[in-house]
């Protein structure tokens, strides 16, 4: 009889520590930071300096994480507009986190662009958020970017 309450609390044990880990976030790295992939979206495709990472929802929404070589913000500005990105606005913020953000919205081809720029330490990153721009206004779509920049350790 012992031994039957004593597997029956195993299975219990190990039930419950299987389920605690949907709970808790995956944790992706790139390059020397690491940050927390939001719900509803899974890694694609990594490398040690790149992550991209897909919607699981909807294959039109992505996020890609690159180390950069550089953060200046009004160089990627003109270069994107060179490119053909129609500028549509930037913000410059602080993430929970503490860190300096600059934040630019784009649209072309029909998908919206917001680029996310921020140092850590020494190294420069930047996030890209592409969606569609028939399936959301960028005014009042909430971006899980933020989440993934909260979360960066």
């Amino acid at each position: 009889m012992n031994l039957n309450k004593w597997i029956l609390g195993l299975l219990v044990v190990f039930i419950l520590t299987a389920g605690t880990s949907v709970i808790f976030a995956e944790q992706v790295k790139v390059s020397d930071i690491s940050f927390d992939v939001p719900g509803n979206y899974s890694v694609d495709k990594t490398t040690d300096d790149s992550c991209v990472l897909k919607n699981n929802l909807s294959s039109n929404y992505t996020i890609s994480i690159v180390l950069t070589n550089s953060s200046d913000a009004i160089v990627e500005k003109h270069s994107r507009q060179a490119s053909g990105f129609s500028f549509l606005s930037e913000e410059n913020y602080t993430s929970a986190n503490n860190l300096s953000v600059n934040q630019q919205n784009f649209v072309k081809n029909e998908s919206y662009f917001s680029f996310y720029t921020f140092d850590v330490d020494s190294s420069s990153y930047m996030v890209i958020y592409t969606f569609p721009v028939h399936d959301d206004e960028l005014s009042d779509h909430v971006s899980p970017v933020n989440d993934i920049i909260d979360s960066i350790q």
